[in-house]
């Protein structure tokens, strides 16, 4: 028997909610987001109720209106879902870029990230991107402020110069608020001087 499937995303409260329907019953299951977690869904009919709050719990609805709580493989998943599954956009994918000492110049070690983050833009149909400013902790919050978002806002015009439109990619900088590696004030760290890219 073939199942009808049907998608929904509620990335608000990080799950991942699929059912599938058949002529005497329904299949609601919950599943993980990209990080592992998962909220939690409440399935009410009638006056029969189960909780959905754990990874690959089912709710099973049979045709007289009994709910049945259960747990499923993910080979059940796919099996049931493979065609919701296909039709999900592809997962955010990160890249972070190194910059010089107080510049907005991309280090030479980070040209290879820098083409495969235009190659994975470019692979996507619809697409949003956070740019995200960083620096080390040298030289004032108020300089640090300004350099981190002239740094996201150059990656940002790079996109632009691709063909991406402004309304879909957002820059901001993070001064020295964020480092990647913590080290006592005016101590330069490379690996700080950094911006980083989400692709939605």
């Amino acid at each position: 028997m073939r199942l009808k499937t049907l998608f929904y995303s509620f990335v608000g409260v990080g799950v991942l909610l699929l059912a599938a329907c058949t002529s005497d019953k329904t299949l609601i299951v919950l599943l993980p987001d990209e990080g592992g977690a998962s909220g939690t869904v409440t399935v009410e009919t009638g006056t029969r109720t189960a909780v959905l709050d754990a990874p690959l719990t089912a709710a099973r609805i049979g045709s007289q209106g009994s709910i049945t709580k259960d747990v499923i493989t993910p080979q059940d998943v796919e099996r049931h879902f493979a065609q919701a599954l296909a039709a999900q956009p592809p997962a955010p994918i990160s890249f972070t870029l190194y910059f010089k000492e107080g510049s907005t110049e991309v280090m030479a070690e980070s040209r290879a990230t820098l083409e495969a983050l235009f190659a994975e833009v470019a692979r996507r149909q619809a697409v949003e991107v956070q740019v995200t400013g960083h620096t080390d902790r040298t030289g004032t919050d108020e300089e640090n402020d300004r350099l981190s978002l002239l740094r996201a806002q150059a990656v940002q015009q790079m996109l632009l110069q691709l063909g991406l439109q402004a309304s879909v990619i957002r820059a901001v900088g993070r001064g020295e608020r964020e480092p990647l590696i913590p080290t006592p004030d005016e101590q330069p760290e490379p690996r700080n001087r950094r911006v980083e890219v989400i692709v939605r």
